[in-house]
């Protein structure tokens, strides 16, 4: 024992050296050097936490090492690179880096492309005082031992362990419950805010693998679902009518001409404002800010809602595991063909595995569109192309799911070859120049809206077209270009959620031309309208969703139930219901007949098959190359030939004809077998064809 408190004594030295980079990682991850001055003194307790933390593993890693500077550099490093990625996303997101970030991180490299000033001054100068304070302490004093024996780094790895398990468990004393320390986790910047990075890190972590319910069970689901109302219309009771729904999730889709003072030389989105005044519109909540596509795709598809799961999170990458009832499989019960269509890679967000979960008979990614690009994305006229395509298709009605990608992020000026948008304003040259660039963007978002409106006015098939944006666009860190303009006063302006995460919403259709509502919901409640305004037969879930959006239509995050006049009470049903759904037995499945996924689910718009391969000549004497004509169905477009297994320079005609240019090493006489072939950015082999064979001769 008393070679304990020796060994204890002289390692408490180290809780000077963790300070720094606690410290650090505050300044980083705040993006400002008088925050967390101000934190440290108003949550002292919070702040000796995080002391807590990193000394815990700068000990363990020093148990590891063996060497305290390398173990200090190292731990240090990792995790003042953490944040600073932290501060960059809530710069730019609104949102700082949390456990679950790390589920996602392949996503997110399409964005980081484009993230610039990363280090800035600031950043560096911040380095250099962390470099310059570790440098005094570990080297101009004689406070550290350099190394540790073997025997002592067992003792410091369990004290390490004990430690940081102490934190995380809140035993044997519950200090943090004691003193209501919790994660906010329903406002992750507060979250950071109040606890500090590296405990609020801890804390979401704990919060991410706690998922046990108080009075979940059979019962308490059935006497919900019993309860619920039941829809007022059922399917062909008062009218054969099946219209087409298509759902279309525009990225980025915000109006900027409501910003005060901003002149545009012309309307970005003249077809939309017009559907506003002629029919059903109004606004819709979402739950983020400048990107997280995929958590409002998932409260519209499956009427689920982000607010009852941490803020940052990602439900598509960690929270679907099983089936769940969605709009596809429940418009697919009663005759529809699902179809969603994304002009991005078929692993993003892990769609491929989702939409199969959630009943979609198919999907059809970028690995199977017409390479049509607007700037660096696929341009939404290519959308609208694949969207009609799909109704073409198909015998009966069709639900098609599709989002776009032409007004992704980001807004810096030569996003696009041509702009023809002028913006003037007593704004900044950088405002201006990400507002003109998003006009840009935009309008190609309202031209593919016109094109589908009119498409199917001429058709006269009976069809409904909701249209919204996921979210506002990132323009500028911190919220830069709203300030500037005026549009909002900063992050404390009173209407700042309102202002800053309402997109618009329009739903058009062609059948019920007097039907006009003026709609401001969350959009875990468009399902249950659409659905109505079908006139189909939902599930349990959809007719509870529609009796609460009648006294809730909005549901805000946590902490603005107060300011909204909702009780936290009133939503435990709805939050029941989608545990059962996300991690309980779903129960509320148990009666279904039909099974929610499609046996037949595929990519693409069918079977690839080959019927024929022609070779501009049997014999390769005197050749130094041969083109190869194959003839068949469904080709896709980024598909190419291999002969032999091995891939040949390829070019696509259309969906039935390519040729492949053969020479080099492949040049050689025998049997050739020839398939047609699709992959995906990670070489991953979505689609292949039969083989089909040609004797080639000579030589």
């Amino acid at each position: 024992m008393e070679r304990l408190l020796v060994l204890i004594r002289r390692r408490l030295p180290i809780l000077l050296l963790a300070i720094i980079p606690v410290l650090i990682m505050e300044i980083l991850s705040r993006g400002n050097y008088l925050d967390p001055l101000t934190w440290s003194y108003k949550h002292v307790l919070e702040l000796l936490f995080n002391e807590w933390i990193v000394v815990s593993l700068l000990l363990f890693f020093i148990a590891i090492i063996g060497r305290t500077r390398i173990a200090y550099w190292v731990i240090s490093a990792f995790l003042i690179i953490l944040a600073l990625i932290s501060g960059v996303k809530l710069k730019i997101l609104g949102v700082p880096l949390t456990p679950w970030d790390l589920v996602v991180a392949g996503e997110a490299s399409d964005m980081v492309k484009y993230v610039t000033n990363i280090l800035t001054f600031n950043v560096l100068s911040v380095i250099i005082l962390f470099l310059a304070g570790s440098y005094l302490l570990l080297y101009r004093t004689t406070m550290f031992i350099k190394k540790v024996n073997l025997k002592e780094r067992g003792i410091l790895a369990g004290i390490a362990i004990v430690m940081f398990l102490a934190v995380y468990t809140d035993l044997p004393l519950p200090v943090q419950k004691w003193f209501g320390i919790e994660a906010a986790v329903w406002n992750q910047a507060q979250n950071t805010n109040t606890n500090g990075y590296a405990l609020a890190t801890v804390l979401n972590t704990r919060a991410m693998f706690s998922d046990k319910r108080d009075g979940y069970d059979d019962k308490a689901v059935e006497a919900i679902v019993n309860s619920s109302p039941k829809p007022p219309v059922k399917a062909g009771d008062t009218t054969p009518i099946k219209p087409n729904v298509i759902v279309i999730l525009s990225e980025a889709f915000w109006d900027p001409t409501v910003i005060p003072g901003a002149k545009f030389s012309k309307d970005p989105i003249p077809f939309f404002h017009q559907l506003q005044k002629s029919g059903t519109s109004g606004t819709m909540l979402s739950p983020q800010y400048g990107g997280g596509t995929a958590n409002v795709e998932f409260e519209v598809l499956t009427g689920n809602s982000m607010r009852f799961l941490p803020q940052g999170s990602v439900a598509y990458n960690q929270y679907i595991s099983n089936e769940v009832d969605s709009l596809a499989s429940i418009y697919a019960r009663q005759g529809y063909t699902s179809t969603a269509i994304s002009p991005f890679y078929n692993w993003y967000f892990n769609s491929n595995k989702i939409y199969q979960d959630f009943g979609f008979s198919k999907y059809i990614p970028i690995e199977y569109f017409k390479p049509n690009y607007s700037g660096p994305y696929i341009a939404d006229s290519e959308v609208a192309a694949n969207i009609i395509r799909t109704t073409e298709q198909s015998p009966g009605s069709d639900f098609v799911f599709a989002n776009t990608m032409e007004n992704h992020f980001h807004y810096y000026p030569g996003k696009f070859p041509k702009n023809t948008f002028d913006v003037t304003g007593d704004f900044s040259p950088s405002s201006v120049g990400m507002l003109e660039t998003l006009a840009q963007g935009i309008n190609g978002s309202d031209r593919m809206l016109q094109e589908l409106v009119e498409y199917y006015q001429k058709k006269g098939e009976p069809t409904i077209i909701a249209f919204w944006g996921d979210h506002l666009p990132a323009l500028g860190d911190d919220y830069a270009t709203y300030i500037d303009t005026k549009y909002i006063s900063g992050k404390d302006d009173p209407d700042f959620l309102k202002k800053m995460y309402s997109v618009p919403l329009v739903v058009w259709n062609n059948f019920d031309t007097t039907h006009k509502d003026n709609l401001n919901i969350s959009p875990s409640f468009l399902g249950p309208y659409l659905i109505e305004l079908s006139k189909q037969q939902g599930n349990y879930y959809t007719n509870f969703l529609s009796a609460l959006a009648k006294k809730y239509p909005i549901i805000p995050p946590k902490d603005h139930f107060q300011e909204m006049n909702i009780k936290e009470e009133d939503l435990k049903d709805y939050e029941t219901l989608q545990y059962d759904i996300l991690f309980g037995d779903r129960h509320a499945y148990k009666n279904y007949l039909t099974p929610i996924i499609d046996p037949k689910y595929r990519l693409g718009y069918g079977p690839i098959t080959l019927d024929s391969v022609k070779s501009d000549s049997q014999d390769i004497s005197g050749r130094t190359s041969l083109t190869l004509t194959v003839h068949g169905t469904n080709l896709p477009p980024l598909g190419y030939v291999t002969l032999n297994g091995k891939a040949v320079p390829t070019t696509w005609i259309d969906d039935h004809t390519a040729t492949a240019l053969v020479e080099g090493n492949l040049l050689k006489t025998g049997l050739w077998d020839i398939q047609f072939t699709v992959k995906d950015s990670k070489e991953t082999i979505l689609g292949k064809s039969n083989s089909v064979s040609i004797d080639i001769g000579g030589r």
